[in-house]
């Protein structure tokens, strides 16, 4: 998947960071659902890249796999930990089981958040040209 987004700040031109402008996502079809809207997020630039300015419109790719494994990671972690703390609770009743699951969904977004900060370069979008205007 590609998205074409704006240079916010440029580090060293081995990162950039980037927002989707406002007349892209007017015209984007995911927009209902987009989460990035007034957001900035950030991008690996490829090593022999052109020079990189703020303001500059650079198209990113996303690569499906990578963007569905993500989603996955932090949705079904979380969701398959609450009946494995559930079935495994110290407690006798159905409403200690219940909390004691929803401890479970609590770790499970901790590990998820503490795997995409370790992981979190392997996750990045990465630049593939600089549209010239």
């Amino acid at each position: 998947m590609y998205e074409v987004v704006e240079v916010v700040k440029n580090n060293n031109n081995k990162e950039v960071e980037v927002t989707c402008p406002a007349e892209i996502c007017s015209g984007c079809s995911g927009s209902m659902f987009c989460n990035v809207k007034g957001k900035t997020f950030n991008a690996k630039v490829p090593k022999d890249f052109e020079q990189i300015n703020v303001g500059d419109k650079l198209k990113l790719y996303l690569p499906p796999a990578k963007t569905i494994s993500s989603s996955f990671i932090t949705l079904i972690v979380p969701l398959l930990l609450f009946p494995i703390f559930y079935l495994l609770s110290p407690f006798k009743g159905e409403g200690g089981n219940f909390l004691f699951g929803l401890l479970g969904i609590v770790i499970g977004f901790i590990a998820v958040a503490i795997y995409f900060k370790i992981n979190k370069n392997k996750y990045y979008p990465k630049v593939v040209e600089k549209i010239n205007e």
